[in-house]
């Protein structure tokens, strides 16, 4: 069985990347031959853009859109023109930002692509080094932004808390901004208008590409979106169940090439 398939949107942490933070030469090879056969690819990943844009060179799929802060962001590869950017509003991200405070968690802020941290800790340096960018320590500064941000992320190590923070979070704010548990540790905030999955819509707007003509690859609740716009959507096999519930078929994992083998069995004529 194969699709006819116009566009290929693939998430990057846990999905296209390894445990280790690499790409195969067989996964390189294989996109390869599918934009070779014409089909537009696009990354679409919860990552600022700064620390996606790397992995978009590393590729050499050309100046492709790459759709970041889990879909607060559009922009392109090689030239860095903005597509599109749905900022949170100021008023909500400072709100959300002092409840953090009060509850003493670890957060992060994302403004004109940099990010911004309170203090820096252990986190700080994970977050840096899997990402490879660095952070601005702003100290009190932090918690009352003068910019929105595209995105604004709590980080917890602790489960317990996370549940708190999930909690809490939901409760107060899901109704004015948008949110997802992105991974154990990770629970992102951003404008209500922006999704990975509304961020292809467009997309495929853009180009006239219908829905049912895409290929989509995740492993996260922040897929989820993306993974229900069409029948051939994928989840690697490490994916969250939400992920999975979410996607049409189940690939290998991403330490096992996933994608690439995915995209050989359905798409490659």
């Amino acid at each position: 069985m194969q699709a006819d398939i116009k566009l290929v949107a693939i998430d990057l942490d846990d999905t296209l990347l390894r445990d280790d933070i690499s790409i195969s030469d067989y996964t390189k090879e294989v996109l390869q031959k599918v934009k070779a056969q014409g089909v537009r690819i696009v990354i679409a990943t919860g990552r600022m853009f700064k620390a996606a844009r790397p992995w978009g060179m590393v590729l050499n799929l050309g100046d492709v859109p790459m759709v970041v802060y889990t879909g607060s962001m559009t922009a392109r590869c090689e030239s860095g023109t903005i597509l599109n950017e749905h900022l949170m509003n100021l008023n909500t991200a400072r709100q959300i930002l002092q409840t953090g405070r009060e509850h003493g968690w670890y957060m992060q802020s994302y403004i004109d692509d940099e990010l911004y941290v309170p203090y820096r800790d252990d986190r700080t340096d994970s977050y840096e080094k899997n990402c490879g960018v660095t952070a601005h320590v702003l100290g009190d500064a932090f918690w009352t932004p003068e910019k929105a941000p595209l995105k604004v992320l709590v980080y917890e190590n602790d489960p317990a808390v996370m549940e708190e923070v999930n909690r809490v979070m939901i409760e107060k704010y899901g109704d004015r901004a948008g949110y997802v548990r992105s991974s154990r540790y990770f629970f992102e905030l951003n404008s209500k208008q922006a999704s990975k999955g509304e961020a292809l819509t467009e997309l495929c707007g853009q180009w006239d590409i219908p829905l049912q003509n895409i290929a989509v690859f995740g492993n996260a609740q922040n897929d989820v979106s993306m993974l229900k716009l069409t029948p051939w959507s994928f989840a690697v096999a490490n994916a969250a169940e939400s992920a999975r519930q979410a996607a049409r078929f189940i690939t290998a994992s991403n330490n096992e090439d996933g994608v690439a083998k995915a995209l050989e069995k359905y798409i490659l004529k």
